[in-house]
């Protein structure tokens, strides 16, 4: 084989394993410091509202902040799954304050951003699973 060729080739391998490292199926918005992800099937315009009213309310500290919005269908919510703090494990107990601003954060969310479908905090691991949801807007019963 001659060297232009295998140039040629190890170039359209390695473009190849880029572009499919980014084939999950989710979109982000990059706000600096935030992130926002959501999948194919989620409306962008609510993704960017949400994005929009993250950094308005001055919910993005000093660090890095990633938020994925997913769509439960079977209660007919949004999830606004976020990471709270690195540390964070399901015997964490989420003190008082943090449920109070979580409400606060989840009705103004419901009021100013999500108007067809409601939405619903998710607390959730540095991997995006599911650790809690401490103010579910439909129980399981």
């Amino acid at each position: 084989m001659s060297k232009s060729i295998e140039k040629s080739f190890v170039i359209l391998v390695f473009t190849g394993l880029l572009f499919s490292c980014n084939m999950t199926g989710e979109k982000v918005i990059d706000r600096g410091l935030l992130k926002v992800y959501f999948a194919e099937s989620t409306d962008e315009k609510i993704a960017l509202r949400l994005a929009d009213f993250w950094i308005d309310q001055k919910y993005v500290g000093e660090r890095p902040q990633n938020i994925k919005i997913t769509e439960d269908l079977s209660s007919e919510v949004f999830q606004i799954r976020l990471i709270l703090r690195e540390d964070f494990k399901s015997s964490t107990k989420i003190n008082f304050d943090e449920l109070k601003l979580l409400g606060q954060i989840q009705h103004e969310l419901n009021s100013n951003v999500f108007d067809k479908k409601k939405c619903e905090l998710v607390i959730c691991d540095n991997k995006f699973q599911t650790i809690n949801t401490p103010i579910p807007l439909y129980s399981n019963k």
